[in-house]
């Protein structure tokens, strides 16, 4: 079984390598691989690479600007995107599935199934119309994920999404034909739930708007103590957050970003995880730090909520008045917290590695037995 897997539009490995989130993305892939002796081809938009530098054995990686030419212009850039298709389309001989990563850039693999009558599965981490609602983004930006949405709905053989919630949104704007929840991956980790960091909380996601971290400022702000915050994330909101920390005068580290490899041991270093999120899809580190038994607090927003059942594997708060409430409570009272270290462990089980690697096998299968 030979599959293509299509980058994000405009991502390239060097995209992932600086957010740390390369090895973490190739592990399903890798464990596909040496479960299923599945081989990967990967296209991204490169313009040069070797796929002997990554080190793993059964993927080839395919710079597709090594073969089309990349404009600066970005409107231009997308435009002759859709003329990728015809450039590649002979580099994919042998493909018995298209596989594209996240809904952006979707239009590529949906021209190759009709040229090369090849499935098509769309898997998205998070649904971009949805956020680009919530982030307030410009008229034109929202419609054109609304249209790629029903597009890709439309025409790609299997829709798969890590959230109800999600589904639940495209349900009130679209036609459903095939899509189903595919959760985001945790693999299991030896535990260390001694020598933890106290008088830090974890905070890991992008400065951007949508993580909403003044609401954290503020919490620190209220506790009056001498607790810090450790956040792991870069963004274009980094000159302004580190401003309004100083202005609040509590103290914040950003801690720029680190490979995925080290995040996970950096997670059993911390006691508390935050997140002050105001939409999220399925929160990869609202998962690992459950699953390296942090006592989380987060946003009650859906996708939180399938996540967290308040007061059991973590906490979810309204207001910023119910957090403090919460933390206040917890810090000082260890049976409690024992109580929600202890169902860290028994809550996520449909996100373990090797079911959701049976899971993607079994989606490959049926696929391609329609062809």
């Amino acid at each position: 079984m030979k599959i293509a897997i299509f980058f994000t539009y405009d991502y390239t490995v060097e995209t992932l390598k600086k957010s740390g989130l390369f090895d973490r993305e190739m592990r399903i892939y890798d464990e596909l691989a040496k479960k299923y002796d599945v081989n990967f081809i990967f296209f991204t938009y490169d313009k040069e690479l070797d796929s002997n530098d990554f080190g793993y054995k059964n993927f080839e990686f395919f710079p597709i600007y090594k073969y089309t030419k990349k404009f600066n212009n970005k409107i231009i850039r997308l435009i002759s995107s859709f003329l990728i298709p015809f450039k590649i389309n002979k580099k994919l001989n042998n493909i018995n599935l298209l596989h594209q990563h996240q809904i952006l850039g979707s239009w590529v693999p949906l021209i190759l199934k009709y040229k090369l009558n090849i499935p098509l599965l769309v898997r998205t981490g998070y649904d971009a119309y949805s956020f680009s609602i919530d982030n307030n983004d410009r008229k034109l930006k929202i419609l054109f994920y609304k249209l790629l949405t029903k597009l890709t709905l439309r025409f790609c053989d299997l829709y798969t999404v890590t959230s109800h919630s999600d589904i639940n949104f495209l349900k009130k704007y679209f036609p459903i034909n095939d899509i189903k929840v595919v959760p985001n991956w945790i693999d299991r980790v030896p535990y260390t739930l001694n020598q933890r960091e106290e008088a830090k909380i974890l905070m890991i996601g992008r400065l951007e708007y949508q993580k909403n971290y003044p609401l954290a400022f503020e919490f620190l702000k209220n506790l009056n103590s001498s607790y810090e915050l450790d956040i792991y994330g870069l963004g274009s909101n980094k000159e302004y957050l580190e401003q309004l920390s100083k202005n609040y005068d509590i103290k914040v580290n950003f801690l720029g970003t680190i490979p995925h490899s080290d995040l996970i041991k950096t997670y059993r270093k911390y006691k508390y995880f935050l997140s002050t999120s105001k939409f999220e899809g399925n929160p990869k580190t609202i998962l690992e730090a459950i699953n390296s038994k942090c006592i989380v607090f987060a946003t009650d927003i859906s996708n939180h909520s399938e996540i967290i059942s308040d007061g059991f594997n973590g906490f979810l708060y309204k207001t910023l008045e119910d957090l403090i409430k919460k933390f206040n409570n917890i810090r000082s009272n260890p049976e409690i917290q024992a109580s929600i270290v202890s169902n860290c462990e028994i809550s996520l089980e449909n996100n373990q590695i090797e079911k959701v690697v049976e899971t993607m096998y079994k989606d490959y299968e049926s696929l391609m037995s329609f062809k």
